[in-house]
C-alpha cells in the first residue's frame, strides 16, 4: 500500500468509493469544520473586531454528524477514530458515533489547551483556549494506548501553542504539529494507515509520515488540497 494517497474530493461522494473498493483504515483522525463561524455582535466592545470567520466552508451548511457512521465502516476491527470538535457539539457527535450503524465505544475526551489563545472581550468572556477531540474505538476492539514506560498515567489534556512563524500556512485552522504528534504517537502504531476526510493544510499526515505511519487524506476545497499537497510530498 502506497505511504500516502491524497485526494481533492467531497468526502461525502468518495466515502462510497471507498467503501465499493472495500478500503480499510486503522484509524481516522480529523478535524472537520464546526459550523461556529459567525457574524460580530460585540456590541459592548468600544473597538470591536471582526466576527469569527473560518470561511464559507464554516458557516451553517456543512453537515456536521452523517460522515461518521460513513466512514467508520472503513475501520479495521480494532480502529479508532479521534475527531476534533467544538464544545457546542460534543454531544452529537458522541451519539452519531455510538449509534447502531457506526459501531464505535466513546472512550475519553481530549482537551488541547492552547499557551498562546486569541484575546477577545476579555472584560466580560473567558478566553476561548480549549479545543476539545473525542475518541473513540470499534465495539470489542483491542485499541492501541501506547503510555510511555516513564510515566505512571496520562492526562487527556495536550498543551502547545497556537500555529505561528513558518509553520503557518494560511489554513483558518490550522493545527499545532506537536500536538498531532503527540496524539499519534499514542493512539496509532508505526506502520499504522491513519485517515483524514477533511485534510485541511495536511497536519495530520505531516504528523503521521514524519513518524512512520502512512496516511491518506481527503479536501474538498482546491487552495486547501493544494497547500496540503505541498507539505507532504516533501516529506
Amino acid at each position: 500500500m502506497e505511504r500516502l494517497t491524497i485526494y481533492n474530493a467531497d468526502s461525502y461522494t468518495l466515502v462510497k468509493e471507498l467503501q465499493e473498493q472495500n478500503v480499510r483504515v486503522d484509524h481516522i483522525i480529523t478535524d472537520p469544520p464546526y459550523n461556529i463561524s459567525k457574524d460580530n455582535n460585540f456590541g459592548t466592545m468600544k473597538n470591536p473586531r471582526a466576527g469569527v470567520d473560518f470561511g464559507k466552508w464554516d458557516r451553517g451548511k456543512f453537515d456536521l454528524y452523517s460522515w461518521v457512521p460513513q466512514y467508520a465502516k472503513l475501520l479495521n476491527k480494532n480502529g479508532s477514530m479521534i475527531v476534533f470538535c467544538s464544545y457546542r457539539y460534543i454531544s452529537y457527535i458522541i451519539d452519531a458515533l455510538e449509534s447502531e450503524e457506526a459501531g464505535m465505544v466513546v472512550k475519553d475526551i481530549l482537551v488541547w489547551q492552547k499557551t498562546n489563545p486569541m484575546p477577545r472581550n476579555v472584560n466580560r468572556r473567558y478566553v476561548q483556549d480549549m479545543e476539545f477531540a473525542i475518541w473513540a474505538v470499534k465495539k470489542n476492539a483491542k485499541w492501541i494506548f501506547n503510555k510511555p514506560d516513564d510515566k505512571s498515567y496520562l492526562r487527556a489534556m495536550f498543551t502547545t501553542s497556537l500555529v505561528s512563524g513558518s509553520e503557518r500556512l494560511g489554513h483558518p485552522t490550522q493545527k499545532s504539529l506537536r500536538l498531532m504528534e503527540e496524539i499519534i504517537a499514542i493512539h496509532t502504531n508505526p506502520g499504522d494507515l491513519i485517515l483524514d476526510p477533511f485534510m485541511g493544510s495536511g497536519s495530520t499526515g505531516v504528523a503521521a509520515l514524519k513518524n512512520g505511519r502512512k496516511f491518506w487524506g481527503i479536501e474538498f476545497e482546491k487552495e486547501y488540497f493544494e497547500m496540503a499537497k505541498k507539505r507532504l510530498e516533501n516529506m
